[in-house]
């Protein structure tokens, strides 16, 4: 199992929906963003949140049609800490420097070891501790990549059209106005963009279809506490195999 592809590939089929930010209403006078479409405000909220410097992204998604719920607080210079959790287990990471830790339970090794021999042996021998991986190891490449997370939003300008703006209302106590489209395939994608500040994303919900799933996010520019495991704790993944044999 790739860590990294996990994550990624379900965060971003919820966030994908932001690539469909589309324009069709103005809105009325009292509204926020007043005389501008529903188009250059997802792009405006596009913008801000990429060049955000940090941000937490927390809510529950849908990964190859099972659940799986995520929290992860990431910067620019890819440090993170978060936690993912699935049917088929939980991991808490942390990424600093040039290395990744990840602390997974005993369902969450397995599936990561199914296809090695002596996999659930590993399996038992990991569960609940930290393994350091190395820099560029493909089970983890991606995996804190805060731009990466993001580079889908605004991957296809060509399908931002159809949007509508909603009411304003409030997503954790800062007012949003609320950017919405229904797609033909049954889904409803509605965005949530922070009126006052920058125009941040601080709500993604695709509800309907086949991958449902809301992602809230916060704690923009707030420093990332990723402090790497006190070293006697930590296993190294490259010597994994001896140590659990």
């Amino acid at each position: 199992m790739s860590v990294s592809r996990t994550l990624t590939a379900s965060v971003l089929c919820a966030m994908t929906a932001v690539g469909v930010a589309g324009c069709s209403d103005d809105g009325s006078p009292d509204q926020p963003f007043q005389g501008q479409s529903a188009d250059q405000v997802a792009a405006k909220a596009v913008t801000a949140t990429r060049d955000a410097t940090s941000l937490r992204m927390a809510g529950k998604v849908s990964a190859q049609g099972q659940p799986l719920t995520v929290d992860f607080h990431v910067d620019t210079q890819k440090n993170c800490k978060g936690r993912m959790a699935m049917d088929s287990g939980s991991a808490d990471v942390i990424h600093t420097g040039q290395t990744t830790y990840i602390k997974g339970d005993e369902k969450f090794w397995d599936g990561a070891a199914k296809d090695s021999a002596g996999g659930g042996k590993q399996a038992r021998a990991l569960s609940g501790r930290w393994v350091k991986v190395p820099v560029g190891d493909s089970r983890t490449t991606g995996l804190c990549d805060k731009q990466g997370f993001l580079a889908d939003l605004d991957s296809d300008k060509s399908e931002r059209k159809g949007m509508t703006k909603g009411d304003v209302t409030t997503v954790d106590g800062r007012k949003a106005i609320a950017l919405r489209k229904k797609k033909g395939s049954g889904e409803t994608i509605t965005m949530y963009v922070a009126t006052e500040g920058k125009p941040y994303l601080l709500k993604l919900d695709q509800s309907g279809g086949r991958s449902p799933g809301t992602v809230v996010f916060s704690d923009y520019g707030k420093p990332v506490k990723a402090t790497p495991p006190p070293t006697g704790k930590v296993i190294d993944a490259t010597k994994a195999d001896k140590t659990v044999s």
